[in-house]
């Protein structure tokens, strides 16, 4: 077996870990004698004795990623299927003390995924026979491969352990298998081998390092200079300029959140951290200064306003996922969930929501509504008017809601058009792209052609012959241009010294244009070739001042035509 060396105050690498699993199942080597000898010579240490051992590490792992590709679309339906379900019990499972749920400073979907299925990990510890169930069926629909090999076991030895977590792909690794088959075999009935235990206790050791919630403070950010840039702030700019700068980048902010279909006040209203202009541009000045700490450059108004909307949407951001969390934790535990309530004690008491006995008022509603329907018209007064009343509610809501529907339809209707607008736009473009270059490709290889005739025909017959269409050619030698007119004085001719204002209306009837590429600018190729791009005008190349190749050239086109 290979060696790997750790470092003495630290713990593998991912890399290393790997390489590690790997060289055991390569070599054959004693795994348990060789971590054991880690641990006698104190490179890594954990809590393992011959007693049960501690799957914190292993459910850590779990918990971040079980979720793989397939399931992460269907994730949301098999949340609300959890909560529909184990909603009421999730205190209750709370009870077992283990895992600490805190989704975590990540993006939204993530940090819901891990928050929920945190709750699940604590249901399962706690008893919940659904949530074994619900994990069965996750692991047979979503790794049906390892699902269908696990099954044929009944107990698993250290080396069919690693075996099985062995990654197929560079994107797996082994702490994400390991966890995922220590965890779910158990609900399999599977028996692991003691030798296994040793398996919880890297992972234990080894969660420390994706400790995803260690998070990060103002004072790390920005170190001791924030009050030394505030002052600069105050003494170096004019304030009336900055918050006319502050006004104006607001405005386009506004604007471009009013595009993305969002308040325009959107970003003032999520950043719970915005202190006003100065103390927002002091913390940028901090945040500059520390990150390129090397330069002593001064920053201008125009620069630390832009940087200042950018910690303006980043903190709004931030704050929506800070929020998410919160919330989060409040659905599932009440006031326990936050330390809000602490300070600032609810007003709301569940206990106090009073629910009158009796006969249930759906009935009675039901009952009322249906002789209102079989006698309405006739003898209205002997219904109660409270019926009518709640029906006009209840349609005055369907309304609204119709009206809600219908606009966000509307919304997406035009999004959608834009779309396909800009798709055909696209399309255009590139049907036009693949015209030009089948064009290109032609001329290209008429430049690796002899000069010899390709046609039996003789040059006056040819010339007869293309006189008759209307043709426009578009630069060229003045003295070319002089010949070519008295050979065709139906043509038109445009001088490429033509001034920018040529109308370019006047290739609208052609029945082929010619640029001539010995003789244009750029600017009038294009200005031409916008035109025959948008009306699909048949176009082509010459080159070279000798007339008869020229009019062999031309007659080609005609001819293939």
């Amino acid at each position: 077996m290979k060696n790997v060396n750790f470092p003495l105050d630290g713990l593998p690498s991912t890399d290393e870990l790997n390489n590690l699993l790997q060289n055991m199942i390569e070599s054959g080597g004693n795994f348990v004698n060789y971590m054991m000898k880690i641990q006698g010579d104190k490179k890594l240490m954990w809590d393992f004795n011959g007693m049960s051992p501690d799957t914190y590490g292993c459910e850590r792992f779990f918990v971040d990623f079980f979720i793989n590709d397939e399931m992460r679309e269907d994730f949301p339906l098999i949340a609300r299927d959890f909560y529909a379900h184990e909603f009421a019990n999730i205190s209750k499972h709370q009870d077992v003390e283990y895992f600490d749920i805190e989704s975590g400073e990540d993006w939204p979907e993530l940090m819901f995924n891990r928050f929920t299925l945190g709750l699940m990990m604590n249901a399962m510890n706690s008893g919940s026979e659904y949530t074994k169930a619900l994990f069965l069926y996750l692991h047979k629909t979503y790794y049906k491969k390892e699902y269908r090999t696990l099954k044929r076991f009944s107990t698993i030895s250290l080396s069919e352990l690693l075996a099985l977590a062995k990654p197929e792909g560079r994107r797996n690794y082994y702490y994400t298998n390991l966890s995922r088959i220590l965890c779910i075999a158990p609900i399999h009935g599977i028996k692991m081998d003691g030798e296994c235990n040793i398996v919880y206790g890297i992972l234990n050791e080894y969660s420390n390092q994706f400790d995803l919630n260690g998070g990060y403070s103002f004072d790390e950010a920005v170190g001791d200079s924030f009050k030394d840039c505030r002052k600069e702030i105050g003494e170096r700019f004019d304030q009336k300029k900055l918050y006319s700068l502050d006004a104006k980048m607001s405005k386009f902010l506004r604007n471009v959140f009013q595009w993305l279909g969002y308040s325009p006040e959107y970003a003032d209203w999520c950043d719970e951290n915005d202190r006003g202009v100065e103390d927002r541009l002091a913390i940028v000045l901090s945040i500059l200064k520390k990150t390129f700490h090397k330069s002593n450059r001064e920053y201008s108004a125009e620069e630390l306003t832009l940087y200042g909307m950018i910690l303006h949407c980043a903190s709004a951001m931030t704050c929506n996922s800070s929020w998410l969390a919160e919330t989060l934790r409040i659905l599932a535990y009440g006031e326990s969930g936050t330390l809000y309530y602490d300070e600032f004690p609810p007003m709301f008491h569940p206990e106090d929501v009073q629910v009158k006995t009796g006969r249930p008022e759906n009935d009675k509603t039901e009952r009322q509504v249906k002789d209102f329907t079989e006698h309405a018209g006739t003898d209205g007064c002997r219904h109660d008017e409270s019926v009518l009343i709640e029906e006009v509610d209840k349609l005055r809501r369907k309304v609204h809601k119709l009206e809600s529907d219908n606009s966000s339809l509307r919304a997406g209707l035009a999004e959608k058009r834009m779309l396909e607008e800009e798709a055909k736009d696209i399309r255009k473009q590139l049907e036009a792209s693949k015209r030009e270059l089948a064009v290109l490709r032609n001329y290209v290889y008429k430049l690796t052609e002899s000069d010899n005739p390709i046609t039996d025909k003789k040059i006056e017959s040819m010339r007869e012959t293309i006189a008759g269409y209307r043709i426009v050619i578009v630069g060229g030698h003045s003295n070319w241009l002089s010949k070519m007119k008295k050979e065709f004085p139906d043509w038109i001719f445009i001088n490429p010294e033509a001034s920018g204002s040529t109308d370019v209306s006047i290739v609208d009837k052609a029945d082929y244009v010619y640029f001539f590429t010995d003789t244009i600018s750029h600017s009038k190729y294009y200005q031409f070739m916008n035109v025959i791009r948008e009306r699909k005008i048949n176009f082509g190349y010459i080159h070279g001042v000798n007339i008869e190749k020229n009019i062999r050239d031309i007659y080609a086109d005609f001819e293939e035509d």
